[in-house]
């Protein structure tokens, strides 16, 4: 194939997704449950406006917005105070500040919550999965063939919750973490490399420090970078001068948020999130994260089992290796398991592992590998691929946004899966 059909291709499947997603959101207007800035999606927009538009200010805010956008952010005394990190708001600006710029010139109200800013934000996240798939693919093509990694990352999109947080849901962190993920692990391999220049080594700590700014909780992933790349100690010592570069750049992209909480809490190191925290610690969901019918990963996607198994087929890794991928994969869970609401609200899938999927598309590939040599199991799982791909789609069109049954209710979720799209 040509590369000028790639880029036709890419381009129609870009504009197929934006049209997707307005088209999605056009159905159920703003100040709702459903719309882009609402509840945590609001949380992590405000950074926005109240920067470039309102200077910080509560008190100039439009009256009761907090109310008016499901109370992801608040004001008190006069300051406007949020309890999500400002990563998501600072992938965001470049979108928002073109929307700014066209808003009053379109007819729309240029005060950061019209319905220009809600379309934006799903132009930002279709852009952002659009460049992380593309990079997952030129990840995946130094293991297996491009086939196998095109198919590998159209399989891991449309058939996991990817699909969901890409076009539904586009406010929440997901979609750009799984885009800086990416972005991490298609960098690693030239990282503390004495023959790449320094300017990749800061691109690399701007990934890594937006990483923790998206959420600090994903400083988990960093682990990853050795997955692909193993050093000895008095290795990583000869490329002290690159390590302190990285964790410097990292810490100017931190800036911005210790400002934030100053402002807002009188302190440059703030936890944000009150009363929540990992009181399950001790007794993790783990049956639940997986298995229950609100929000499991193998429920809502199952296609994951197969990643699950592809670890053990990855035969140019060694089996030390391979336990370490699956053990990674059992401590995210067993993390996951233990946040105080493992239901993680309203969601679709358990949306926590949807970044994860950078990493498990790693073995997926592998196990397509497998599987492409033997003609009766190709048919076989690739049949059962489709199926689970069209099994997700299904599932998404008819999801409202929340569960509202009991957590081991199947009686529920079947009448979820005969019920007609939404």
């Amino acid at each position: 194939m040509s590369k000028r059909v790639i880029v036709i291709l890419l381009f129609l499947f870009y504009g197929f997704s934006v049209f997707l997603t307005l088209n999605r959101h056009s159905k159920s207007g703003i100040q709702n449950y459903h719309s882009e800035i609402w509840a945590d999606k609001a949380g992590y927009y405000i950074y926005l406006p109240a920067y470039f538009i309102y200077d910080f200010d509560g008190e100039k805010l439009p009256p009761k917005i907090g109310e008016k956008t499901g109370d992801g952010f608040f004001v008190e005394e006069g300051k406007i105070k949020t309890k999500y990190t400002s990563g998501v708001a600072l992938l965001q600006a470049p979108f928002f500040l073109v929307t700014h710029f066209v808003s009053t010139k379109l007819g729309y109200e240029s005060n950061g919550f019209s319905s220009i800013y809600h379309k934006m934000i799903n132009v930002s996240a279709v852009t952002y999965s659009f460049f992380a798939l593309i990079l997952l693919y030129l990840f995946l093509i130094r293991y297996v063939s491009k086939k196998l990694a095109f198919i590998s990352v159209a399989c891991i999109y449309l058939g996991t919750n990817l699909f969901y947080y890409s076009i539904f849901e586009t406010g929440m962190s997901h979609i750009y973490s799984f885009f800086l993920f990416t972005c991490f692990l298609y960098l690693s391999p030239f990282i503390l490399n004495p023959k790449k220049n320094i300017a990749l080594h800061i691109l690399f700590g701007v990934v890594v420090g937006l990483i923790i700014l998206i959420r600090p909780l994903n400083i988990l992933f960093l682990p990853a970078f050795f997955m692909f790349k193993q050093y000895k100690i008095k290795e990583l010592k000869t490329y002290l001068t690159s390590l302190l570069l990285m964790i410097f750049v990292v810490i100017i992209v931190l800036i911005p948020q210790f400002i934030y909480w100053k402002y807002a809490s009188g302190s440059y190191l703030f936890y944000s999130y009150s009363n929540e925290g990992f009181s399950n610690l001790f007794s993790p969901k783990l049956l639940n994260i997986w298995f229950s019918p609100n929000n499991g990963l193998f429920i809502y996607s199952p296609i994951v089992v197969f990643a699950l198994a592809g670890i053990f087929l990855i035969r140019q890794f060694s089996i030390k290796k391979r336990i370490f991928i699956g053990a990674y994969f059992l401590f995210i869970s067993l993390v996951i398991a233990s946040w105080h609401d493992w239901t993680y609200g309203c969601s679709y899938g358990c949306r926590p592992y949807v970044e994860y999927f950078s990493i498990l598309a790693f073995p997926f590939s592998y196990f397509l590998k497998e599987i492409a040599s033997k003609k009766y199991l190709r048919i076989i799982f690739g049949f059962l691929v489709v199926i689970m791909v069209i099994y997700n789609l299904k599932m998404v069109f008819s999801y409202d946004g929340c569960w509202y049954s009991g957590d081991w209710d199947w009686d529920e979720f079947f009448r979820l899966l005969t019920s007609n799209t939404k």
